[in-house]
Order: C-alpha cells, then structure tokens, then sequence
C-alpha cells in the first residue's frame, strides 16, 4: 500500500519590494519617475532605507515618498523624478531591503529586480535634408568680341563711378554694410566662446549662459522671435505654434535650452561629454535651420 505524500506548504513571504518606472523609452529632456514599492506585513520591521542606489546617467531633480495602510499591511512607496541628456540605456541596480519580524532577532534581506530605460535623442532623426546642386557648365566668351565695345563698356564703368561718387558727397550719404547671415553670425559667436576658455577656467555657468545667449540671439536674427527677451517656458510655448520652426527643429531647441537651464539654474554640474554635447546641438541647431536663411 502506498501512502500518500503531502506536500510541504511554500512558506509566505511576508513582505515584497518592487522597482518600476513610469516609461521604459523617453526623449532627452523628458522627465522619468522611478518608484520603490515595499508591501509588507504590519509586524515586519525594516531596516531604514537609504535610497542612494546609483542614477547612472539621470540627474535627480525631486524625491519624496507616501504610506498606505490596510487591515493587516503596509504599503510605502519612494519615488524620484530624474532627468537625462544623455543618449542610451540606462539600467538601474536592485535595490537590497532587509527586514524581520518584531519577535525575531535575526534580519532576512529581499531584493527588488533590476528596471531599464532607453534615452532617445531628435538629433539623429533631425539631420539638415539639404540637396546639392549640380555645377553649370562653363559659358565661354565670344572669341571676337569688338574692341570698341570694351573701350565703350570700359568708358561707361568710369562715368558711372564718377556720378554715383559725385552723388554720394553731395547729399552725404552713407552705405550700409550688408547684414551678415544670422548664421554667420552665431558661427563667429560659438567660436570667440570657444577662445574664451571658460570650461578649462571652471566657469561651467558662464559658458552655459553664453552659449544659451547665443542661440537666444541667433532664433531672434533669424526667425524674428523674441527669445532673448522670455524665459524657456515662455517661449517654448510660443515656440509650439510657429510656424517657422519644424517638428523636428522644436524638439532640438527644447532639448538644448532645458539642458542650459538645468546648469544655470538647477546648479547641475555637467561631464565632458556633456559640455560636448550642448556645443554639437548648438551647432547642430544652426546648420539645420539656416537652409533658407539669406546669404
């Protein structure tokens, strides 16, 4: 006779922790919340949790964290709004929760599992679409071009100098140079900022200001748009509707102005690469929006 063989019950965990975050793909400049949530029993005790997992690439903007309670568990929740403008995956570590029950000495430890987010950027998506134009051919000169109509010609080129001469110191005029293109302009701008040499002097600020100022002046030279005189938010919401701008440009530009902002005024200390990267998306900026502008 074969008796029957009763299966252990598994024991209950008593408590859960799990990561999550509220997007696995963001754009540059978009904002990510990632939230810790420990459910656990009322008699289980935890260890205080330092949340200082690494961020890798996100900048920590704000934190905070809230308890629920029912009849028997608790539910407490950590939640961290980042930021990043760099490109890539970022993957963020387990988090480690130890924890016991009020009667027990000993401590037990359970893990959360590992959450991942991919950073996109518009610069790859927003390349300058310009089309080059063929070389005409050379146009050749008559070979029997008449020597008195070059002597005419020739002739004619020297009176007219002399009248509009004549002209020009009789009613004291002036000539105006021609306005350079604006993005002549900001080209010539970015490279005196780069002579300044702030990055190497530690002036992280002032570069970021500057080369914002930059942009700000050159959207006003070329688009006629007042960015020098509104904050980001005021005129990225004026931005939104023009029509001067593409899809793809606005994107660009919202992108690079926060990326400024969050170093003037969020006292963010950017790396290398990405005091690179503002360089590149100024430049990126203005090759790409000055097709039509005039040269």
């Amino acid at each position: 006779m074969t008796g029957c063989v009763k299966n252990k019950p598994e024991p209950v965990v008593p408590i859960t922790v799990k990561a999550e975050l509220d997007h696995s793909v963001v754009e540059i400049g978009d904002k990510l919340k990632y939230t810790i949530i420990i459910q656990k029993d009322k008699d289980i005790e935890i260890e205080p949790v330092a949340f200082n997992q690494s961020f890798g690439n996100f900048a920590l903007l704000d934190f905070g964290s809230k308890k629920s309670a029912s009849f028997k568990q608790e539910k407490i929740s950590q939640w961290y709004i980042l930021d990043t403008y760099i490109t890539g995956k970022t993957t963020f570590p387990k988090v480690t929760i130890k924890y016991k029950r009020k009667k027990d000495k000993d401590w037990n430890q359970i893990n959360s599992g590992e959450v991942s987010v991919e950073v996109k950027s518009s610069l790859d998506k927003t390349k300058a679409n310009i089309q080059m134009r063929d070389i005409k051919d050379p146009v050749s000169m008559p070979s029997t071009i008449s020597k008195y109509f070059i002597f005419a010609g020739g002739l004619l080129l020297v009176v007219l100098g002399l009248s509009v001469g004549y002209f020009l110191k009789k009613n004291k005029a002036k000539i105006a140079l021609p306005k350079k293109p604006a993005h002549e302009i900001a080209y010539q701008q970015l490279k005196q900022l780069q002579g300044k040499d702030y990055i190497r002097r530690g002036l992280i600020k002032e570069y970021y200001t500057e080369i914002s100022d930059i942009i700000r002046h050159y959207l006003e030279n070329r688009f006629s748009l007042r960015a020098p005189e509104m904050t980001t938010e005021e005129f990225l919401l004026r931005a939104k509707d023009a029509a001067e701008l593409i899809r793809e440009h606005k994107q660009l530009l919202k992108e690079f102005l926060l990326c400024c902002d969050l170093v003037k005024f969020a006292k963010y200390a950017p790396s290398t690469e990405e005091i690179n990267y503002i360089f590149d998306s100024a430049e990126n900026f203005i090759g790409q929006t000055k097709e039509n502008d005039p040269a």
